[in-house]
């Protein structure tokens, strides 16, 4: 696990950035897959009002070839092609932390007000929005090593998208709606862990490896930690990005650069 980076660039709205260093094309493990799931369920099943709507989310192979696809063209921006699927970006030098990146995209809960469905000003909610968006059951996601990535000074990136489905961040609505959790599952769904969760048969089940049941909150331990440690200061630079979108959405593009660990806004990008 990395413990450090120096350089965070923050792209608002809708885009998501993670980060990618498995392998030479910096390809997701399927260790990696799984914790993935497991936090975005993990936050999701932790909201703060509860959700009385937010279903469970699994992996989608589709979708993570998708993402994979459009990782490997090393673009830092969101993909003009991705229709009707949310997506979510990140980026960063010096080598892959799932925990990390989710725990930056929650942390932006701070900055949002859900009962008036707005973000602070100043600051970024989108990441945020999308993972815990109520009506989003599916995530796919492909990196990628990129030596230059176009829109980007530094090299040597390794380029994370993430793709959801259905697409979250949607102009006029709230992520999720605020009650008892699980008291409005749709029919088909039973409650687990305080989501909404499909009801499947043994047989679907097993070809669901990365359907999660159960969050382990070692995982949340571990995302804050991790995130404690790259604000103590980095032992090399590294370049951390996060970018959140989806069809018809309520925050305009911002792209800034935030210095670590003094967070001071380096410029616009």
């Amino acid at each position: 696990m990395h413990s450090s980076r120096s350089l965070l660039v923050l792209l608002l709205p809708p885009l998501l950035l993670l980060v990618a260093t498995t392998g030479p094309a910096g390809a997701l493990s399927e260790e990696e897959k799984h914790v993935m799931v497991e936090l975005h369920n993990l936050y999701r099943a932790q909201v703060s009002p509860p959700a009385a709507n937010m279903l469970q989310m699994r992996w989608d192979e589709e979708l993570a070839a998708f993402a994979k696809a459009y990782a490997q063209q090393c673009v830092w921006g969101h993909n003009k092609e991705r229709g009707r699927r949310g997506e979510n970006l990140f980026a960063i030098t010096d080598g892959l932390d799932v925990p990390l990146a989710m725990e930056e995209w929650h942390h932006e809960h701070e900055h949002y007000n859900l009962s008036a469905a707005t973000c602070a000003r100043g600051q970024m909610c989108g990441h945020y929005t999308q993972v815990v968006w109520a009506r989003t059951e599916r995530i796919g996601c492909g990196s990628h090593f990129c030596e230059k990535l176009q829109g980007v000074d530094e090299t040597n990136i390794h380029l994370l998208v993430c793709n959801y489905e259905p697409p979250g961040n949607v102009k006029g609505q709230r992520p999720y709606q605020e009650g008892t959790p699980c008291s409005q599952c749709s029919s088909g769904y039973s409650c687990k862990n305080s989501l909404c969760e499909p009801i499947r048969g043994p047989e679907e089940a097993q070809d669901l490896p990365h359907l999660v049941t159960e969050a382990p909150s070692s995982l949340a331990t571990e995302a804050s930690d991790s995130r404690k440690k790259g604000a103590e200061g980095p032992e090399k630079p590294g370049i951390q990005s996060g970018l959140n979108s989806s069809p018809g959405y309520v925050w305009g593009l911002i792209l800034g650069l935030l210095l670590l660990p003094h967070l001071v806004l380096a410029g616009i990008f």
